[in-house]
């Protein structure tokens, strides 16, 4: 259906602009009639930090979970933490930046776990300089993890989850996404376009069962802070420190605290919120 430019939407003009085949779900759109041992999950970066925690989370909850990263040491690491969870993980080395890794590796998935019907898009890679100083290839480095990762795993997935007319889509962005700050361009502006992305992608999915939301987590006591500190040049305790002053709790988040929000959006009792930018960020942000 073409839309007249400049046109208010109404619901059913962008019911209409939705491809036949996400109008036909197989099931009533929203509502996911698997028992908690049948769900399955995808993690990207899910070898350590905030996508180790969601990845493990999950599986104590009953999930069928796979993670993928491109180190599969730190993947198999994840898989031996979750023994004697009431799910299971099961590792796949990807790189979310080629469509040719993510498509062997959603076959790969789908034969160990049966259909996906959640994924967090977690994965991502951080760089920070004078914009003045950094070439094009480092905005396009991140790009091509941080937000093309996204649409590669999201197509990938997204057919199979609107035939069921149920899925969740939770993509991990971060404050940055919400704000400005000096020396962090890059990152910052990839963090915006998952926001922006994660609201057109709820939009166009809304007729049909499927959500998609973000988690913009401020300060998170990950490996990333490692590459803080670097760029800073300074210890990680000192950068714990210094970023712990920066908001009005007094501390930084652990990755539990974000997989527990990832739990809620994840289950049937989050149905109705979509295209949603979740902040947990200890008060440094609020809107």
């Amino acid at each position: 259906m073409a839309i007249p430019h400049g046109k208010l939407l109404t619901a059913d003009d962008r019911a209409a602009t939705v491809p036949a085949m996400t109008r036909q779900p197989t099931a009533e759109p929203g509502i996911n009639p698997s028992s908690p041992s049948e769900r399955t999950a995808l993690v990207t970066g899910g070898g350590r930090g905030i996508g180790r925690a969601i990845a493990l989370r999950f599986a104590a909850d009953g999930w069928h979970v796979v993670v993928t990263g491109r180190t599969i040491e730190q993947l198999e690491e994840v898989v031996a933490d979750a023994a004697g969870l009431s799910g299971r993980i099961v590792a796949q080395a990807c790189d979310v930046g080629s469509a040719e890794s993510v498509a062997a590796m959603v076959d790969n998935a789908t034969s160990m776990v049966g259909p996906i019907d959640t994924v967090v898009n977690n994965a991502g890679v951080h760089a920070a300089g004078s914009f003045l100083e950094l070439g094009p290839d480092v905005f396009r480095d991140l790009f091509e993890t941080n937000v093309i990762g996204i649409v590669h795993v999201c197509q990938a997935l997204l057919p199979s989850m609107i035939a069921a007319g149920f899925g969740r889509i939770i993509n991990i962005a971060s404050t940055a996404g919400l704000f400005e700050s000096p020396g962090q361009s890059p990152y910052n502006t990839s963090k915006h376009a998952v926001v922006g992305l994660t609201r057109c992608m709820a939009l166009e999915m809304a007729p049909t069962g499927v959500t998609v939301n973000a988690i913009c987590p401020g300060f998170v006591d990950t490996p990333m802070l490692g590459s803080f500190a670097d760029a800073a040049g300074v210890e990680l305790d000192t950068i714990r420190q210094r970023l712990a002053g920066r908001t009005p709790m007094g501390r930084i988040l652990a990755p539990d605290e974000i997989a527990h929000l990832a739990a809620h959006m994840a289950s049937e009792l989050a149905g109705g919120m979509t295209g949603q930018t979740m902040v947990v960020s200890n008060g440094m942000r609020m809107h």
